[in-house]
């Protein structure tokens, strides 16, 4: 009964559910007072089994929050980082003239020191 998926724990909680309903019906018939019907074993051990449904449920919904959060905060990063790399080649397009600039500013500056 380990499952992972909240529509499968959903069902195996509404079958219990039946079957504590049934068992309840069952001792109601048998003339057995409503204090010894929650002292009963079967329906101690139904109703358990209803709970750890339910707060295996609220687990993954918990872990389903988390891993949405996590692929948001990923679909965010990734963005941020194409848009950093379009910002960087446009930077470098602007920049190229000025390098080539520069670099012929250097050429010069250099056969000038050699003449010399």
């Amino acid at each position: 009964m380990g499952s992972k998926q909240t529509q499968t724990r959903q069902l195996q909680k509404e079958r219990y559910e039946e079957l504590l309903a049934k068992r309840k019906v069952l001792l109601a018939e048998q003339n057995i007072p409503l204090p010894k019907q929650a002292k009963d074993k079967g329906v101690k051990r139904l109703q358990a089994k209803i709970n750890q449904i339910t707060r295996a449920i609220a687990s993954i919904q918990k872990m389903q929050a988390v891993l949405e959060k996590a692929t948001i905060a990923k679909q965010k990063n990734i963005e941020q980082k194409k848009a950093d790399k379009s910002k960087s080649k446009k930077q470098k397009a602007e920049a190229a003239p000025e390098q080539e600039a520069n670099k012929e500013k250097e050429k010069k500056k250099k056969k000038k020191t050699e003449k010399k």
